[in-house]
């Protein structure tokens, strides 16, 4: 027997279910818990069409430099040299991963982002003159 009434947009899609939005990767089983959380902070943070299952590598090294980086123990010259290493590898790992704001952003269109330095017009109250 068929439903009255119009049918819905949903009853019109062809494979319900599919969204079109590929799975978000999920971090490999070798990494550590505070690698795992951060491999996922970083792929859930970013659009789900953003990186790739070929961007695994990319992500783990940038994971791995990020945390040596951030928990850097003491800044001896030796500590210093592997935490300086440490943070060219992630700055450079996040341009390839389009992470930095300059990657993300097309230079073109830079100036349609930016906001204006005051209020708009139709943002300003008027004010009504009054005549003499």
């Amino acid at each position: 027997m068929r439903k009255r009434g119009r049918p819905s947009s949903e009853s019109l899609v062809a494979f319900p279910g599919v969204t079109g939005v590929p799975p978000r990767l999920t971090p490999p089983s070798f990494l550590t818990n505070a690698e795992q959380s951060l491999f996922s902070e970083i792929v859930n943070g970013t659009d789900a069409r953003h990186f790739v299952e070929a961007d695994t590598p990319l992500i783990v090294s940038f994971v791995k430099a990020t945390l040596l980086a951030r928990d850097a123990p003491d800044l001896s010259d030796e500590a210093f040299a592997a935490w300086e290493k440490a943070v060219r590898v992630q700055a450079m790992l996040a341009t390839k991963l389009r992470l930095s704001p300059q990657t993300r952003l097309d230079a073109k269109t830079a100036k349609r982002h930016e906001q204006p330095p005051g209020p708009h017009t139709w943002e300003i109250p008027s004010t009504k003159m009054i005549e003499d």
